[in-house]
């Protein structure tokens, strides 16, 4: 019992591990994987916000995965002005995994 526990947290931090140091291919792949790259740039608003802006408002933000993980299952309007993002369904791990790849995008000054 305790050998399956154990290969189960290894297997979990070895998921984790991979997502934190995800590459700017694989960002730009889940991007494109459910559609967030319809709506938004590396660096130049479209639809919504450049992904460099998103980073830039919520780098210091303890609580941005968070919050931005319920935007984008949950939809939001308001926040980068009268614009409307619709719910996106992206699995938790992967959506947390975008997030954090996003905030590790070069910030320009």
């Amino acid at each position: 019992m305790k050998k399956k526990a154990l290969l189960a947290l290894v297997a979990l931090l070895s998921s984790v591990s991979a997502h934190a140091q995800m590459s700017y291919a694989e960002g730009s792949h889940l991007m494109t994987k459910y559609g967030c790259s319809s709506c938004h740039a590396l660096d130049q608003p479209m639809k919504g916000p450049a992904l460099v802006d998103i980073a830039r408002r919520y780098v210091s933000d303890p609580n941005a995965i968070e919050y931005l993980s319920i935007h984008v299952h949950n939809g939001s309007v308001g926040a980068w002005g009268p614009l409307v993002m619709p719910p996106v369904d992206v699995p938790d791990d992967e959506l947390q995994a975008m997030i954090r790849w996003i905030m590790k995008l070069p910030l320009q000054p």
